[in-house]
C-alpha cells in the first residue's frame, strides 16, 4: 500500500531572531532535533562567542549549546531560506525588529512568537503585531509555564504551541521535543497569550 502523503510542510531551515535566554535554548533544542538553525542578534561579541565557544555567556553562561547553531548580526543572511522564523525579541523592540525583517520575510514562512507582554500602544499581543505587520497566515505562539534556565538545566518543563492555522503547530512542534521538554499543541492563540501572562 502506498504511503499516505501529508500536506504538513517539512521545516529544515530555522531562523531565530533574538540572542536572549529563551531564544538561545530553543535554537539549541531545534538543532538537537535536526533543524538547520541560524540565530540573529545585534551583539557582535556574543555572535563570536556562540560561534566559537557554543555558549551564550550573557544569558545562559553554563548552557552548552548545540555547535550547529550559527549566530550572525546579518538579518538578511539569517532569514535567507528560512522556512520557520522564531521571534524571541522583548516586547518593547518586537515591532521594530519585525519591521526590519519584513524585507526578507515571505508569506509561506511560519512565524512564531515566543514573546510575552502586550504592546502599550494599541494594547496588542505579539502575535497580533505579527499579523498587523506582515499579513501572513502562518503565525503561531510558543509559550508556557517555564523559564529558559529550567530548559537549559534539563529540568522537566512543558510548553504550549498554538496557532489559528491548523498546519502551523504540527509543522514546527517536532523541533522542540526533548526528554525533559514536553510540547502540547493548541488552536487558540488568544487564550494562550493571556494565560501565560
Amino acid at each position: 500500500m502506498a504511503e499516505q502523503q501529508t500536506n504538513v510542510p517539512v521545516t529544515t531551515n530555522l531562523a531565530v531572531l533574538g540572542g536572549g535566554s529563551f531564544g538561545t535554548a530553543l535554537a539549541s533544542i531545534a538543532a538537537d532535533n535536526g533543524a538547520r538553525v541560524r540565530q540573529w542578534m545585534r551583539d557582535e561579541t556574543l555572535v563570536t562567542q556562540i560561534n566559537q565557544e557554543h555558549r551564550n555567556g550573557r544569558y545562559l553562561p553554563h548552557y552548552a549549546m548545540n555547535p550547529a547553531v550559527k549566530a550572525s548580526t546579518d538579518l538578511q543572511a539569517v532569514l535567507a531560506d528560512a522556512e520557520l522564523v522564531l521571534i524571541a525579541i522583548p516586547s518593547k523592540a518586537f515591532r521594530s525588529v519585525v519591521q526590519a525583517a519584513k524585507a526578507w520575510l515571505r508569506p509561506e514562512q511560519i512565524l512564531v512568537s515566543t514573546t510575552k507582554g502586550i504592546e502599550q500602544e494599541g494594547f496588542l499581543l505579539m502575535s497580533q503585531v505579527l499579523e498587523q505587520e506582515t499579513g501572513f497566515s502562518h503565525i503561531g505562539v510558543i509559550a508556557g509555564p517555564n523559564l529558559a534556565s529550567e530548559i537549559a538545566d534539563k529540568q522537566l518543563t512543558a510548553t504550549v504551541i498554538a496557532s489559528a492555522d491548523p498546519l502551523t503547530p504540527p509543522a514546527y512542534s517536532k523541533y522542540w521535543v526533548a526528554v525533559t521538554f514536553v510540547c502540547t499543541l493548541a488552536m487558540t492563540v488568544m487564550v494562550l497569550n493571556w494565560v501565560v501572562h
